[in-house]
């Protein structure tokens, strides 16, 4: 698949998923991209092909972690 059609792909997951803190569960960005077809291996190697466009973080106040990520501000207008 192209890079710009798993790029709007990814986009559009997070900001499917994103919640009202602006961060969607990376479990939950998994599953819309599965739903659209995309094969992406593992998702965290996935999300690191784009650090333009996507920002993530742990919370390790949650056994187990959980991973969130959120479009960079520059994407999050363009998004909507």
């Amino acid at each position: 698949m192209e890079r710009h059609l798993l790029e709007n792909a990814l986009k559009e997951a997070v900001q499917a998923c994103t919640n009202e803190l602006g961060w969607a569960n990376l479990a939950e960005i998994g599953a819309v991209l599965r739903k659209k077809g995309i094969k992406y291996g593992k998702l965290s190697n996935f999300i690191g092909g784009f650090p333009h466009l996507v920002e993530t973080r742990i919370d390790t106040s949650l056994t187990p972690p959980v991973v969130y990520a959120r479009l960079k501000q520059q994407y999050q207008a363009s998004a909507s």
